[in-house]
């Protein structure tokens, strides 16, 4: 897996009244279509070209300091593979400007999700079908709407590469969330 940047966002809590999936009591997809970023964060020009930090302070620093308590800070690291519409699994090309600091220890695994990306010029990435198609009613995820292994976030990636419930290639996404102790 290869870190890949840092976000902060809004957590859409108790989704059951629209996502009718057992036990999902959050929605942490990488995507921003339910659980939002800061209002105007790319306006900083921060982000890498994932669209997302290479520093936890840039991440943090886009979102005022008045809601900062309403924000929770994330991690990512991306599989090597590239998961496209025709079948081919290509490799991951990783933009020059992505160079993140090392992720703490207090970050922990929560699951793996699967994004799609249309457009080279579409910044970071689009929609994880889990929460944004309500595929997670078909797979089997876990309290965070995210696939609980690598090996179940890469069988979605290949399925949703063919049936395209969003259009576009689709990569694998470890999601890593800052915990306190």
């Amino acid at each position: 897996m290869i870190n890949a940047g840092y976000f902060a966002k809004h957590i859409e809590e108790n989704p059951e009244e629209w996502l009718q999936t057992a036990g999902v009591r959050e929605i942490c997809s990488v995507s921003h279509c339910i659980s939002e970023a800061a209002d105007g964060w790319f306006e900083w020009w921060r982000h890498n070209e994932f669209g997302w930090f290479n520093r936890i302070s840039d991440a943090l620093g886009v979102v005022p300091e008045h809601r900062r308590e309403m924000f929770r800070l994330f991690a990512y690291r991306l599989h090597p593979e590239v998961f496209r519409p025709d079948g081919r699994r290509v490799g991951l090309a990783v933009p020059q400007d992505v160079k993140p600091d090392p992720i703490p220890s207090s970050f922990q695994t929560i699951g793996f999700d699967t994004v799609c990306k249309s457009s080279r010029g579409v910044l970071g990435f689009e929609c994880s079908p889990l929460s944004c198609s309500g595929l997670a009613e078909e797979w089997p995820v876990n309290e965070f709407c995210l696939f609980s292994s690598l090996g179940d976030a890469v069988a979605g990636a290949v399925r949703f590469a063919a049936e395209q419930p969003e259009p576009g290639a689709y990569f694998v996404v470890e999601v890593l969330e800052q915990v306190f102790k």
